[in-house]
Protein backbone atom coordinates (compact mmCIF):
# COMPACT_ATOMS: atom_id res chain seq x y z
CA UNK A 1 0.00 0.00 0.00
CA UNK A 2 1.82 3.18 -0.99
CA UNK A 3 0.52 7.52 0.23
CA UNK A 4 0.75 10.57 -1.36
CA UNK A 5 3.69 12.25 -0.54
CA UNK A 6 1.97 15.68 -0.31
CA UNK A 7 -1.42 15.08 1.20
CA UNK A 8 -0.92 10.91 2.68
CA UNK A 9 -3.80 9.87 0.75
CA UNK A 10 -3.72 6.21 0.03
CA UNK A 11 -2.88 5.79 -3.66
CA UNK A 12 -4.85 4.30 -6.43
CA UNK A 13 -3.88 2.66 -9.45
CA UNK A 14 -5.24 4.28 -13.26
CA UNK A 15 -4.58 3.20 -16.37
CA UNK A 16 -2.95 5.85 -18.66
CA UNK A 17 -2.52 6.24 -22.20
CA UNK A 18 0.76 7.30 -23.15
CA UNK A 19 2.30 7.38 -26.22
CA UNK A 20 -0.02 5.17 -27.78
CA UNK A 21 0.64 2.66 -24.81
CA UNK A 22 -0.46 1.87 -21.81
CA UNK A 23 0.71 2.46 -18.66
CA UNK A 24 -0.08 1.98 -14.81
CA UNK A 25 0.34 4.82 -12.45
CA UNK A 26 0.13 5.38 -8.81
CA UNK A 27 -2.25 8.32 -8.09
CA UNK A 28 -4.13 10.25 -5.35
CA UNK A 29 -7.69 10.69 -5.91
CA UNK A 30 -7.85 13.54 -3.36
CA UNK A 31 -4.55 16.02 -4.93
CA UNK A 32 -4.36 14.40 -8.32
CA UNK A 33 -0.49 14.25 -8.12
CA UNK A 34 0.52 11.38 -10.94
CA UNK A 35 3.29 9.28 -9.86
CA UNK A 36 6.20 7.65 -11.96
CA UNK A 37 5.08 4.74 -14.14
CA UNK A 38 5.18 1.25 -12.30
CA UNK A 39 7.36 -1.04 -13.56
CA UNK A 40 6.11 -4.43 -13.87
CA UNK A 41 8.43 -7.77 -13.67
CA UNK A 42 8.03 -10.22 -16.54
CA UNK A 43 7.99 -13.59 -16.76
CA UNK A 44 7.73 -13.78 -20.30
CA UNK A 45 10.96 -15.28 -21.98
CA UNK A 46 11.66 -17.05 -18.38
CA UNK A 47 11.32 -21.34 -18.72
CA UNK A 48 12.11 -23.26 -16.02
CA UNK A 49 14.70 -26.30 -17.23
CA UNK A 50 13.17 -29.48 -16.58
CA UNK A 51 14.47 -31.54 -13.75
CA UNK A 52 14.77 -34.79 -13.61
CA UNK A 53 12.39 -37.02 -11.78
CA UNK A 54 13.55 -39.25 -9.00
CA UNK A 55 11.37 -42.54 -9.00
CA UNK A 56 11.77 -43.89 -5.40
CA UNK A 57 11.77 -47.68 -4.32
CA UNK A 58 9.39 -48.96 -1.91
CA UNK A 59 12.08 -48.78 1.00
CA UNK A 60 12.84 -45.36 0.43
CA UNK A 61 9.16 -44.07 -0.06
CA UNK A 62 8.91 -45.41 3.79
CA UNK A 63 11.57 -43.34 4.91
CA UNK A 64 9.61 -40.56 7.79
CA UNK A 65 10.85 -37.57 8.73
CA UNK A 66 8.12 -37.18 11.37
CA UNK A 67 9.02 -37.29 14.93
CA UNK A 68 8.61 -40.04 16.79
CA UNK A 69 7.83 -40.97 20.56
CA UNK A 70 8.22 -44.22 23.21
CA UNK A 71 4.24 -45.39 23.23
CA UNK A 72 2.87 -48.14 22.86
CA UNK A 73 0.40 -49.59 20.17
CA UNK A 74 -2.83 -50.63 21.28
CA UNK A 75 -2.83 -52.98 18.57
CA UNK A 76 0.68 -54.63 18.08
CA UNK A 77 2.32 -53.53 21.39
CA UNK A 78 5.46 -51.86 19.63
CA UNK A 79 6.86 -49.09 21.57
CA UNK A 80 7.86 -46.55 18.77
CA UNK A 81 5.05 -44.23 16.95
CA UNK A 82 5.18 -40.96 14.85
CA UNK A 83 3.52 -38.50 16.34
CA UNK A 84 1.71 -34.70 15.68
CA UNK A 85 -0.97 -32.59 16.59
CA UNK A 86 -3.85 -31.30 15.15
CA UNK A 87 -6.56 -28.81 16.24
CA UNK A 88 -9.70 -30.66 15.95
CA UNK A 89 -11.97 -28.97 18.07
CA UNK A 90 -12.39 -25.01 18.96
CA UNK A 91 -9.64 -22.83 19.27
CA UNK A 92 -9.86 -22.47 23.19
CA UNK A 93 -9.73 -25.95 23.21
CA UNK A 94 -6.34 -28.25 23.53
CA UNK A 95 -5.16 -29.94 20.25
CA UNK A 96 -5.49 -34.01 19.48
CA UNK A 97 -2.24 -35.67 19.79
CA UNK A 98 -2.07 -38.18 17.04
CA UNK A 99 -0.16 -41.69 16.90
CA UNK A 100 1.41 -43.85 14.07
CA UNK A 101 3.15 -46.88 14.68
CA UNK A 102 6.15 -47.54 13.22
CA UNK A 103 5.95 -51.33 12.85
CA UNK A 104 2.30 -51.52 11.47
CA UNK A 105 0.92 -48.45 11.15
CA UNK A 106 -2.14 -48.08 13.20
CA UNK A 107 -3.14 -44.66 13.96
CA UNK A 108 -4.68 -43.41 17.10
CA UNK A 109 -5.44 -40.13 18.81
CA UNK A 110 -5.14 -38.38 22.64
CA UNK A 111 -7.13 -36.07 23.61
CA UNK A 112 -5.02 -33.57 26.00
Amino acid sequence: MKFCEVCNSRLKIKQFKENGKTVLRYYCPRCNKVYEPMVLSSLEGKKEENKPIKVLSEKESKIDTMPTIEIECPKCGNNRAYWWLLQTRSGDEPPTQFYRCTKCGHTWRMYT
